[in-house]
C-alpha cells in the first residue's frame, strides 16, 4: 500500500490545514487535527478515484523538504508543521 507524505499547519482563525506535496490539488481543512488527518486520507482515496488511479507516485520527506519552493510558496515552516504519513486507500 503506497503513504503519501501529508503536511498539517495550524490555522490562526484555528483548526488546521492539511497538503498533500505531491497532489497539489489535494488540500484539506479541518477544526481538529485528528478530523482533518481523516478527512485528508478520504480526500487523497477521492482524488486517486476521480484520476482513475493516475496520481504522482509518492516522494519520500527527504525529497519533499528538500522542495524549498514547495515550502516557500505556501509558506510552510517546517518547524511548526505536523507530517504524516497517509495510506492511500481503495487501491
Amino acid at each position: 500500500m503506497a503513504h503519501y507524505v501529508g503536511v498539517f499547519v495550524s490555522v490562526e482563525a484555528g483548526g488546521w490545514t492539511a497538503m498533500f506535496p505531491d497532489i497539489p490539488e489535494c488540500l484539506v481543512d479541518g477544526p481538529t487535527l485528528d478530523l482533518t488527518v481523516f478527512r485528508a486520507a478520504n480526500a487523497l482515496a477521492e482524488v486517486n478515484q476521480l484520476s482513475n488511479g493516475s496520481i504522482p507516485a509518492p516522494r519520500d520527506l527527504a525529497a519533499i523538504r528538500a522542495d524549498g519552493e514547495w515550502a516557500w510558496t505556501r509558506g510552510i515552516d517546517w518547524s511548526h508543521a505536523i507530517v504524516a504519513m497517509i495510506p492511500l486507500r481503495g487501491v
